[in-house]
């Protein structure tokens, strides 16, 4: 909630800045940065439209997860050390103006693969729902700051839910 607050409050002033609109996702349209959280990784972006994009993450670390341990489809360590996933977003606007401040929702999956605990499986399998918030300021216009979170539903090693949320920020060119 502290995150929101902040996005917010940055928002506020960065649309009181005398400067030109942010290019996220108008003349820029292709970005690459980092993520931590869960997933904690490189993650890119890449707008296919005014409100479409395609999300896509290389996690190389989880504090936690959801495994098959001992025949028993529970939370495990974790340790994941390689984790692939992409969602589709559809990113609607809430503040426009010098800077922007838009919310998006997606649909995608995500592959963990090389688990590092011993009693776990090596490959999971999930589906993604990622609903999240995006900041756009005026300066630097190639920036992006992302608070998304995203409800799993893991459909391997076994089924269950889950819930992650990632923090994280893109350059785009």
């Amino acid at each position: 909630m502290k995150s929101l607050t902040f996005l917010v409050c940055v928002s506020a002033l960065a649309l009181t800045w005398d400067a030109q609109a942010t290019e996220v996702g108008n003349g820029r349209d292709m970005g690459i940065g980092f993520s931590i959280g869960e997933p904690t990784g490189i993650v890119g972006k890449l707008f296919v439209g005014p409100e479409n994009a395609i999300d896509v993450g290389l996690s190389f670390y989880r504090a936690y997860g959801r495994c098959d341990v001992n025949g028993k489809f529970d939370r495990c360590s974790g340790d994941s050390n390689l984790g692939i996933n992409v969602d589709y977003l559809w990113q609607y606007n809430l503040l426009a103006g010098a800077a922007r401040l838009d919310w998006h929702l997606g649909v995608g999956g995500r592959v963990w693969v090389w688990n590092n605990d011993a009693n776990a499986s090596n490959f999971a399998l999930a589906a993604r729902m990622p609903i999240g918030i995006d900041f756009m300021p005026p300066k630097p216009d190639f920036l992006e700051v992302f608070l998304e979170f995203t409800p799993v539903l893991y459909v391997a090693p076994g089924v269950g839910p889950d819930l992650e949320a990632a923090l994280g920020v893109r350059f785009y060119f």
